[in-house]
């Protein structure tokens, strides 16, 4: 059972994550195909570029060197089934000058080999020609370099593995300058085949190319999107993968596949190095990366907008300053990366452990769909709402507003400490019997509780994922609740007793929190009530939302904490790594009615979920959590729930009394009936996501796919959440 920093998302059963071991590469390719072979999309150059904000233009050089290249267009040789060949003159049989590439090495070659070495080749002459262009430009006419020249080297990777990237053999890779040639400096990834690639793309290789990005986007945490670059047969096309699809985007031929070379040929391959030189030597901020890496990027420092009423940002990338040297306070390092799955599609945060202005801090690095609730706008509404157990937030912004359909948003919080796991597991171990445990579980439960009634009733907002790396724990023992990215702003902004001033607040804290940070309130609204069911960790998602739950409320995210507080002890007692009954390994009604069966019986349903031992007063608390949850008039409803999951749940609040604070108690007398029973949303809106944002040049679509079903996938994804749960399997 997964305990830390959990993701979460639509169900999928535990064989279909990905092969943890990069040994498997061939189960991975499968994997990666299966992930992403429907969610491929051709565009053109020009649209492409726009995408990137950058001039959206067929020939980069058009205007400022409309010859660039010619040369080397005219002499590029021709693929004569396994070999390069020198070209012909138009017409004749006669061999053409072969120029810039006489005396080539890939002449002698044949197969992927020939076309790879050609490309290297190719890539070093557009590298020299840009060279001479700006010196004799500079020195005709007294002006700056007009073409940019060489930012990234070129490597042949064809006989070696690249470190860390799990066995992988990538054909030729551009390097960022002066880094070592390992899988953190890979810019863009080429991949040479010796026959053209249809499209759609077949299955092996884009298996193979997707898990070059892959292993890039892991060791790569500031990246924006990964480039591979795609060389078959006489043409080059780049395939660029973003959080939400991959992109096919044909540059054109870069040599002939006939031997008699016209002269819109000719033109085509110019054009073609043209557009390639123009990619390779971007700026790695404007072309894959959020911030400048070509220094190393081992500390980041992040410039907030100086407009109050915005969140757009922008980051810097620095080299860690030597030992003893001053530091500055805003500068975070990216050296303390904790661990997390990574998917190739959909939702991804990387976080960090790091140091800002000299207090221990966590950096988040977080991409979500743009029709979905921002977690720094979240943590804003709580902060002005004044709900406490939540973490200090000293900086947050927007890095990307709408990127290929997401945002890019970067939280600086405090440290927390470790998660209730990890803190249980260190002090506790084998002592379910203590008076010290009761004692921190009661502390856990109160705080928990604590938060999640304040968060619903002062800021009108759901966590939605109370999972055990989600509650923390410092070595004081304060208690914190973090991770609200999937946390819901509920529609409905009044509860019994609240007056008027209490419904203003709620709601201009809403429409400020919209405008600040540039998302539209009604399609927030509208996905969230659609992803209502779909949003959680399995193991840890209430009974009513593992049945189909159309609305969620209070009770599920308390009901989520019941099960986390089972899961600890259960740990703490057996030192396993999986949960009893097999509960990993359900599908979610399956897990609900398993579930419910273990619940029935409050004499033994402590057993069924693997504690066997612990003090009464410990088993009082876990009995009353129960009660509270699934005993409506003396009569238990959890079997109830999964038939029905809008059943209501008991009220008797005066359950909790021995578990809550004065604070909480009072407003869970005070509205309990109102919060504790899920309210339907009045507003019914029939689309779901927002049109794409993408030009109508890029719209068409490829023909429909044969999907491959491999043995061990067994269920599909429900919605647009991509991850079944966390894969991070902590050891604890």
């Amino acid at each position: 059972m997964v305990t830390s920093n959990t993701t979460p998302a639509a169900i999928r059963t535990k064989d279909s994550l990905p092969p943890s071991d990069d040994k498997k590469l061939e189960g991975r390719r499968k994997w990666l195909y299966n992930e992403l072979w429907d969610r491929g999309k051709p565009m053109d150059f020009h649209v492409f570029l726009g995408h990137l904000t950058l001039p959206p233009v067929d020939d980069p050089f058009e205007i400022d060197a409309p010859q660039l290249f010619q040369s080397l267009a005219e002499s590029a040789p021709f693929l004569n089934v396994n070999k390069m060949t020198q070209t012909r003159m138009e017409g004749t049989a006669v061999l053409q000058p072969s120029g810039a590439f006489e005396n080539s090495s890939f002449f002698t070659l044949d197969k992927e080999k020939a076309v790879n070495s050609y490309f290297q080749r190719l890539v070093n002459l557009m590298y020299k020609e840009a060279a001479r262009h700006n010196a004799s430009s500079g020195q005709a006419e007294g002006n700056e370099k007009t073409i940019p020249e060489r930012m990234y080297r070129l490597a042949d990777y064809q006989m070696k593995e690249i470190p860390g990237g799990g066995k992988h053999k990538m054909d030729l890779v551009f390097f960022y300058p002066d880094q070592l040639e390992d899988i953190d400096n890979v810019h863009i990834a080429v991949e040479g085949k010796l026959n053209k690639v249809s499209d759609p793309i077949d299955e092996d290789t884009l298996g193979q190319i997707a898990d070059y990005q892959y292993s890039v986007w892991k060791a790569q945490r500031t990246r924006a999107f990964v480039p591979v670059l795609l060389l078959h047969g006489t043409q080059l096309d780049l395939v660029a993968f973003t959080r939400d699809n991959w992109y096919r985007v044909e540059l054109g031929p870069v040599c002939y596949d006939k031997q008699v070379v016209r002269k819109q040929g000719i033109e085509k391959v110019r054009l073609t190095m043209a557009r390639l030189y123009y990619l390779i030597t971007r700026p790695s901020e404007s072309f894959g990366h959020i911030c400048n890496v070509s220094l190393g990027q081992e500390c980041l420092r992040f410039a907030p907008s100086p407009d109050e009423n915005s969140v757009l940002a922008t980051v810097e990338s620095h080299v860690m300053p030597a030992i003893g040297s001053s530091v500055s306070d805003d500068l975070l390092g990216i050296k303390g990366y904790i661990e997390r799955f990574v998917h190739p599609r959909g939702r991804l945060a990387h976080v960090f452990r790091t140091w800002y202005k000299g207090m221990a801090a966590i950096l988040k690095l977080s991409w979500t769909p743009v029709d979905r609730m921002p977690e720094g706008a979240v943590y804003e509404i709580l902060e002005q709402a004044d709900v406490k157990g939540v973490p200090k937030l000293h900086a947050h912004g927007l890095l990307k507003g709408d990127f290929f359909g997401y945002r890019l948003e970067y939280l600086i919080l405090e440290d927390c400490g470790s998660t209730i796991a990890e803190y249980l597991a260190l002090r506790y171990q084998g002592k379910l019997d203590s008076v010290e445990l009761y004692d921190s579980i009661k502390c856990i439960v109160r705080h928990t509780l604590s938060c999640l009634v304040q968060a619903r009733v002062k800021g009108n907002i759901l966590h939605r994922d109370i999972s055990p790396g989600n509650i923390m724990a410092s070595s004081s023992g304060e208690v914190k609740i973090i991770d609200w990215g999937y946390a819901k702003l509920l529609e409905d902004n009044s509860l019994d007793g609240d007056d008027d001033d209490t419904i203003a607040s709620r709601r201009k804290r809403r429409e400020g929190a919209a405008l600040k940070w540039d998302y539209n309130d009604t399609v927030v609204t509208q996905n969230e009530m659609a992803h209502d069911p779909l949003t959680g960790t399995q193991l840890y998602m209430s009974i009513p939302v593992l049945a189909g739950a159309k609305v969620r409320g209070l009770p599920d995210d308390i009901e989520s904490l019941f099960y986390v507080i089972l899961d600890v002890l259960a740990r703490l007692q057996t030192k396993m790594d999986k949960a009893a009954c097999g509960l990993e390994a359900n599908d979610n009604k399956s897990l609900a009615m398993v579930r419910a069966g273990c619940l029935s019986d409050e004499e033994s349903f402590l057993c069924f979920f693997g504690i066997s031992e612990g003090s009464a007063q410990l088993q009082k608390l876990l009995c009353n959590l129960r009660e509270f949850l699934f005993v409506n008039s003396d009569k238990f409803i959890a079997s109830r729930l999964i038939i029905k999951p809008e059943t209501p749940r008991g009220t008797a609040v005066r359950l909790l009394e021995p578990y809550a604070d004065v604070d909480t108690m009072e407003l869970l007398s005070d509205k309990g009936k109102d919060m504790l029973t899920p309210k339907k949303s009045a507003r019914q809106i029939p689309s779901i996501r927002p049109p794409r944002q993408i030009s109508s040049d890029s719209s068409s679509t490829s023909p429909p796919r044969k999907r491959r079903e491999p043995a061990e996938l067994t269920e599909e994804y429900e919605g647009d959440d991509p991850f079944a749960l966390d894969a991070k399997r902590s050891k604890l």
